[in-house]
C-alpha cells in the first residue's frame, strides 16, 4: 500500500476539489438571483477563507492530538453539513454561517492531505508528486463546471451533489488507516520561521490567492455580466483551471531544470499581460478570452507548484505543518483580500474593475520579485 499513497491522496483531493469546483460557479449565482449585491456576495465568500485565518493555531494542535485519520473524517462531516445549510438558505446570515463552515473544513482538510502527501513522499520524485497535487487542486475545480453542463442539476441540488462527492475520499483514505501517520511530531506553527526562510514564494502564494479565490468567486457573474450565456461563463472558469493544470504542471517540470526563478518571473509577467488583454478580449473573441484564461491559469499553477515543491523541500518533516500552515495562511490572506476588492471594484467600475485588481497586484508582485533578485543579499530562494 505504501506505493499507492501518495496517488490516493492525490485522487482524495481532486475529489475535495471537484465540489468545491460546482460550489465555485453555484454559491455566487444563487446569491446574485436572491438579489445580493456584488460587495455583499465578495464579503460571504471571504468568509471562506476568514476561518483558517481565525483558527489555524488551535485547529493545527487539535490535528496533532487527534490524527490525520481521525481529523480527516470530522473535517470532511463538517464540509457536507455546510452544504446541506447552503442548499436551504435565503438569509444572508445563514450564508455567512454555512461559507464559514465550508471554508474552514476545506482549508483545514486541503492542509491536511498536502501534509500527509510531503510526509510520504521522499526522493527524486517529491517534486513530480507535489506537481500533481497542484493539478489536482486545480482539476477538480475545472471539471465542476463541466459535471453540471452534463448532469443539468437544479441549483438546489448542486449542494446535496457537492455534499456526497465531499464523503467520497473518506473511502480512498480509508485504505491507508492502517499506515495513518500521527502528527505528534511535526511541530508547531512557526508563520514567521516560514517566512524568512521562503519570503518570495509566501509573498507569491498571496498573490496566487487572489487569483485562485478571486476568479473562481466572481468569473462566472463576470461572464454573465459581460453577455455570456451561463455554459459559457462557466466555461471560463475551466479553461482557467485546465490552464492551472496542463500548463502549470509543465512549468513545474521547466523549473526542476532551468532556473526556478526564471520560470517563476516568466509566470509572473505571463499572468499580468493575461489579465491586461482580458477584459477585450471578453467583448471581442470569445476563444480569445478563453485562450488568455487558458494561459493565465498556467502561470499560475506553475507559480504553485513550484512554491509548493520548495515549501517541502526546505523544511524538515518537524517544519512541514509550519511550512504547510503558512503556504495555506498566505493564500488564503489574499483570497480574503481579492474578494473584497474584487466585489467592491465590480460595483464601482463594472467587469473592468475586476481585471484591474489583477493587473494591480500582479504588477506589485513583478516589482518585489525583481527587487529581491537585485538585491545583494543571503538568500534561500
Amino acid at each position: 500500500m505504501k506505493e499507492y499513497a501518495s496517488i490516493l491522496l492525490i485522487m482524495a483531493t481532486l475529489l475535495v476539489q471537484l465540489s468545491s469546483g460546482i460550489n465555485y460557479v453555484t454559491i455566487p449565482v444563487v446569491m446574485d438571483g436572491q438579489g445580493i449585491g456584488n460587495t455583499a456576495i465578495g464579503i460571504a465568500m471571504s468568509f471562506e477563507i476568514i476561518g483558517v485565518l481565525l483558527f489555524y493555531r488551535p485547529l493545527s494542535r487539535y490535528l496533532s492530538h487527534f490524527g490525520i485519520f481521525l481529523s480527516l473524517l470530522i473535517l470532511t462531516l463538517c464540509r457536507a453539513l455546510s452544504l446541506l445549510v447552503m442548499a436551504h438558505a435565503t438569509l444572508y446570515s445563514l450564508w455567512l454561517i454555512g461559507i464559514f463552515s465550508y471554508g474552514l473544513s476545506t482549508g483545514m482538510l486541503l492542509v491536511l492531505l498536502q501534509t500527509w502527501l510531503n510526509i510520504s513522499v521522499q526522493g527524486k520524485l517529491k517534486g513530480l508528486m507535489m506537481g500533481l497535487y497542484s493539478s489536482a487542486l486545480s482539476c477538480g475545480i475545472a471539471l465542476g463546471p463541466i459535471v453540471l453542463q452534463l448532469t443539468h442539476l437544479t441549483m438546489n441540488w448542486r449542494f446535496e451533489a457537492g455534499a456526497l462527492i465531499t464523503l467520497l475520499p473518506l473511502l480512498l483514505c480509508f485504505c491507508l488507516k492502517a499506515r495513518g501517520q500521527s502528527m505528534h511530531s511535526l511541530g508547531v506553527v512557526r508563520v514567521g520561521f516560514a517566512f524568512r526562510h521562503a519570503k518570495i514564494i509566501l509573498v507569491a502564494a498571496f498573490v496566487g490567492g487572489i487569483s485562485f479565490f478571486g476568479l473562481p468567486g466572481f468569473l462566472t457573474l463576470y461572464g454573465l455580466h459581460n453577455g455570456l450565456s451561463e455554459p459559457q461563463a462557466q466555461l471560463l472558469l475551466t479553461m482557467f483551471m485546465t490552464g492551472s493544470v496542463s500548463l502549470g504542471i509543465l512549468m513545474s517540470t521547466f523549473a526542476s531544470i532551468l532556473n526556478r526563478r526564471t520560470v517563476v518571473l516568466f509566470c509572473i509577467f505571463g499572468s499580468v499581460v493575461c489579465a491586461v488583454f482580458l477584459s477585450m478580449a471578453v467583448y471581442a473573441k470569445y476563444w480569445v478570452a478563453l485562450a488568455l484564461l487558458f494561459v493565465w491559469g498556467g502561470c499560475m499553477g506553475g507559480i504553485y507548484g513550484i512554491g509548493l515543491t520548495v515549501m517541502g523541500e526546505r523544511f524538515c518533516q518537524q517544519d512541514q505543518m509550519s511550512a504547510n500552515m503558512s503556504y495555506t495562511l498566505m493564500d488564503s490572506f489574499g483570497g480574503i483580500i481579492g474578494l473584497l476588492m474584487i466585489g467592491a471594484m465590480l460595483d464601482g467600475f463594472g467587469s473592468e474593475g475586476m481585471t484591474a485588481v489583477f493587473i494591480t497586484f500582479g504588477c506589485l508582485l513583478l516589482i518585489f520579485f525583481v527587487y529581491e533578485m537585485l538585491i545583494p543579499r543571503r538568500t534561500y530562494e
